[in-house]
């Protein structure tokens, strides 16, 4: 009798241990493992995002890779990956052609950022109107030439879908690296580079402090039909209601279908600590914390949260 128990509790243990899961076995929005392309234009402030996300969640694993627009939406509509970190959401076709496979992605917007214009000190011309801006895209006769980092790049589609074209004009050049492109202004007086707003936009970065003293960067107006607000660059207080007027969103969509560690990095950049890097980053955050300030006389203004 007593051997007959043994064995029962040994059967026992061995069902008990073969059900119980180690916590990096399991999914769900702080754990689990996942694999992401991101646009490269975003790879400061993603990997700002994935560094306190994994910090936060020791059993979330992010594989993030980073690449162009154009390879990174094949890749996502050939389904070889399920999330993508992108600046434009997924076109009508895009979307029927998932639909077919059965697949019906989400899409988040969680931040605002901008494309940026920059030329050498040499420079007068440092503010166009938006209507001259797109009449430059459009035609070289003004004597100007763009400078862009890839010719794969969602810059490269954003400007195709502002002149309306398939191709981009013959005065844009695209060069290997946006390096590349900060090497080549000081020694043509006529080009104008295109760069993501988030490559300066951290104040607090050495870097940044360095580029933007060896550049100009290009003011612009407002379109003619809206309300003007003189010639505005692309710094954080301007992204806010469109002020300034080549802005564009950051999206997260993912097509797992599942509550899992995508959904909950979704989550995180959402939230208040990944709006915080965002805001830190110098982007405009989709989600803005309040601070609730407490006056007691007009010299005395606290802020307690």
């Amino acid at each position: 009798m007593r051997r007959y128990f043994l064995h029962i509790l040994f059967a026992s243990l061995l069902l008990q241990s073969a059900c119980v899961k180690k916590a990096e076995d399991m999914t769900g929005p702080t754990m689990g493992e996942l694999s992401i392309i991101a646009d490269e234009s975003m790879k400061d402030i993603v990997g700002q995002e994935e560094e306190i996300f994994e910090r936060n969640y020791k059993y979330a694993k992010l594989n993030i890779s980073y690449t162009n627009e154009y390879d990174m939406f094949s890749k996502f509509l050939e389904d070889s990956i399920d999330a993508i970190m992108t600046t434009r959401p997924l076109s009508k076709e895009e979307l029927d052609h998932l639909e077919k496979l059965q697949s019906y992605p989400v899409q988040s917007v969680f931040a605002k950022g901008a494309l940026a214009f920059i030329t050498n000190k040499n420079q007068t011309d440092t503010t166009f109107t938006y209507e001259q801006m797109l009449s430059m895209f459009r035609d070289s006769t003004g004597g100007k030439v763009f400078i862009i980092e890839n010719a794969k790049s969602g810059i490269t589609n954003l400007l195709l879908q502002l002149i309306k074209r398939e191709k981009l004009p013959k005065h844009f050049y695209a060069l290997g690296s946006k390096k590349e492109i900060l090497d080549y202004l000081p020694k043509h007086d006529e080009a104008i580079g295109i760069i993501d707003w988030s490559d300066v936009s951290d104040s607090d970065s050495g870097l940044t402090k360095e580029i933007l003293n060896s550049i100009h960067l290009i003011g612009v107006s407002r379109p003619v039909d809206s309300i003007q607000h003189g010639f505005v660059t692309p710094y954080q207080y301007n992204l806010q209601d469109n002020i300034y007027p080549f802005t564009r969103p950051l999206y997260f969509i993912s097509k797992t279908g599942m509550t899992d560690v995508g959904s909950g990095f979704a989550a995180f950049i959402s939230g208040e600590i990944g709006q915080k890097i965002i805001l830190k980053a110098g982007l405009l955050p989709l989600y803005q914390s309040e601070r609730i300030l407490e006056i007691r006389n007009t010299s005395d203004i606290k802020v307690i949260k």
